[in-house]
């Protein structure tokens, strides 16, 4: 038996995690004013669009800082053996170098 959902419903299944068909994911804010709307890449999981004016409006607005760098924790933490992803690959080949 087959049962067909639509994203919306997956979201409320998952808990308030949003998954955009970009890979990039988010937790869903009360008070959001587009909290279906992915920031990376300008997809709205409610309209099933791409929405650029509003991903500029939030851009423009955007008044936090990004911080994206790894701790030493999570970087000792790598399997360089078994590395997921491009970023990780990109870390062992980096590490080996400097050795």
């Amino acid at each position: 038996m087959k049962i067909i959902i639509t994203e919306k419903q997956m979201s409320k299944l998952a808990g308030n995690k949003i998954t955009c068909k970009c890979g990039h994911s988010w937790v869903k804010e009360d008070g959001d004013e587009h909290p279906y709307l992915c920031h990376s890449c300008g997809w709205d999981q409610d309209q099933g669009k791409y929405d650029k004016k509003e991903l500029k409006k939030f851009w423009d607005n955007y008044d936090g800082e990004i911080n994206e760098k790894w701790s030493e924790k999570y970087k000792q933490s790598i399997d360089c053996n078994n590395a997921k992803g491009f970023s990780q690959r990109a870390h062992c080949q980096g590490r080996k170098k400097r050795k």
